[in-house]
């Protein structure tokens, strides 16, 4: 986390902290309205007050509104990777990343079900992976396999020779359910019934 982050993160913590406080203190009557309204008629008495006050709200409105601004490009640009081409720039959305990461797990017999969360850094590919393994799997030896495959597939498909961090969290162990055998009837022990009744 930046600088930047910081002091925005921190901007907004003291603001709404401040406004969090005061409506806590306006509900259990801790604070009177005489000082708040004598504030207030300074306020407009006073040109100079007015304009400082118009300033700072119209300053807190610009900075929410970079602040955001900031905090959703950031958001777009960690899920997506972006390369140049010679005929122009190729955009790749991660989202189609772990639909692929998905397909590759599907693919192995000890993974029941697999699911990935990609981030580009500036560091390279974030991958945090959840994955329920049958009960049958060895846990080190299969983490590692797809650690190496994913981190493999994804470096070939892209072509790129950023660092690929993949981050395995084991969330269930699920137990194969046997398919239960079929009852199949003996033929030669089926009743066989006579149209005309019995025969003596």
């Amino acid at each position: 986390m930046n600088v930047l982050n910081k002091l925005t993160m921190l901007f907004f913590l003291v603001v709404f902290l401040a406004i969090g406080l005061f409506l806590i203190a306006v509900s259990v009557r801790s604070v009177e309205s005489e000082p708040v309204m004598n504030a207030l008629d300074s306020i407009n008495s006073s040109m100079t007050l007015r304009v400082g006050v118009g300033v700072v709200g119209f300053l807190l409105i610009i900075v929410s509104w970079a602040a955001y601004q900031f905090t959703v490009g950031r958001i777009q640009r960690q899920k997506n990777i972006a390369f140049n081409n010679p005929d122009g720039q190729v955009s790749i959305s991660l989202s189609a990343i772990e639909e692929f990461i998905r397909k590759i797990g599907s693919s192995l017999p000890e993974v029941k079900e697999l699911k990935s969360d990609c981030i580009a850094t500036k560091k390279g590919i974030d991958i945090s992976t959840k994955v329920i393994f049958w009960a049958d799997a060895n846990i080190p030896e299969s983490t590692e396999k797809i650690q190496g495959l994913v981190k493999s597939k994804i470096q070939e498909m892209l072509g790129i020779d950023e660092p690929i961090i993949v981050k395995i969290h084991v969330t269930k162990i699920a137990t194969r359910v046997e398919p239960k055998p079929s009852v199949k009837k003996d033929k030669d022990k089926e009743d066989v019934s006579l149209p005309f009744g019995r025969i003596d």
